[in-house]
């Protein structure tokens, strides 16, 4: 008997809990929504170098990819990193 009041305690409380944590989650006001591809990406630019806007995240901010203006058209570029220095002097 002891048993299954344990078990039904703890079920109790994950549920509870699980119900708790759900109860806390935010819906977002603007879902995301799917790129416009019928008119060519909107490029946010200088004379040579730009940003190439993909779409737009939940909170608003613009995603997309830096570019540069080459042979007449814009070019999606690769970062290349430095990768991992000591911070010793030598």
């Amino acid at each position: 008997m002891r048993k299954w009041i344990g078990v039904g305690i703890v079920s109790a409380t994950v549920i509870g809990g699980g119900l708790w944590v759900h109860a806390q989650v935010q819906i977002p006001n603007n879902p995301r929504t799917a790129p416009n591809l019928t008119q060519p990406p909107q490029i946010i630019s200088g004379a040579d170098i730009g940003f190439r806007v993909d779409g737009v995240g939940a909170d608003g901010k613009p995603i997309g990819r830096i570019v540069l203006h080459q042979k007449g058209e814009w070019v999606e570029v690769t970062l290349a990193g430095v990768g991992v220095r000591r911070l010793t002097a030598n």
